[in-house]
């Protein structure tokens, strides 16, 4: 089966892009149940990020399936942002504990439609801000300093976005390369060899996708 494995090792984030958002939802729910079907009820947790507008068919249907899990699960409101990536980037510095970090529970982020989730895009300029207070307590920024640190302590990353345009909109080129496992949808030739080193997703039907592995260096539909 197709399959894309978290390690804690760096690089091991998902990335999904394309312009077929039901699709990219229904990966993302089928991640949920399948991750959640392989750890132990405290061995992970999970934080959803999900763009679409409340009490939507769209909302309800990734809700639904974060109620029926047994891990610590929690649905980040729009106006919880902030306050859930404090909490994480507190969280990553006290993995830096090699003794934390082993016996700290598997933790998932699920990003639905980052190009909404204006909260998490990564500032460039305040990244050089001599404001420490302000950098520290920037959702973008955090979720950077997460993607870029987390894997070997337990933090995974599942994104998806509808464009490359607005991957590089809302991530740093740095975080971009941690995101060794890309799924893409149909998309320009341009865009699908700066995404997974291949025009080949130009060619793809409605209901296919490609899965590229950049550590591994294979690519399959």
């Amino acid at each position: 089966p197709t399959e894309a494995v978290f390690r804690r090792q760096s690089g091991n984030h998902l990335l999904i892009v394309g312009q077929r958002e039901e699709s990219a939802r229904g990966m993302l729910a089928v991640a949920l149940i399948s991750l959640a079907a392989q750890h132990p009820k405290n061995s992970a947790r999970f934080l959803i990020f999900d763009s679409s507008p409340p009490d939507s068919i769209e909302a309800r249907s990734l809700e639904r399936v974060a109620r029926a899990l047994p891990q610590d699960t929690t649905l980040v409101q729009s106006g919880d942002v902030t306050q859930a990536m404090i909490s994480l980037g507190a969280e990553l510095e006290r993995r830096n504990d090699a003794l934390v970090a082993a016996s700290a529970p598997v933790t998932y982020l699920f990003i639905h439609g980052l190009q909404n989730n204006k909260k998490l895009r990564y500032d460039e300029e305040l990244s050089f801000s001599v404001d420490a207070a302000a950098s520290a307590e920037n959702p973008g920024l955090l979720l950077n300093k997460l993607i870029l640190e987390g894997a070997n302590m337990g933090f995974h990353v599942i994104v998806t976005c509808d464009t490359y345009n607005n991957v590089m909109r809302s991530l740093s080129r740095k975080a971009l390369s941690e995101f060794e496992m890309r799924i893409v949808f149909q998309m320009s030739a341009n865009d699908s060899a700066s995404l997974i080193e291949t025009p080949a997703a130009n060619n793809l039907g409605l209901y296919r996708a490609l899965l590229f592995n950049a550590q591994q260096g294979w690519l399959e539909t």
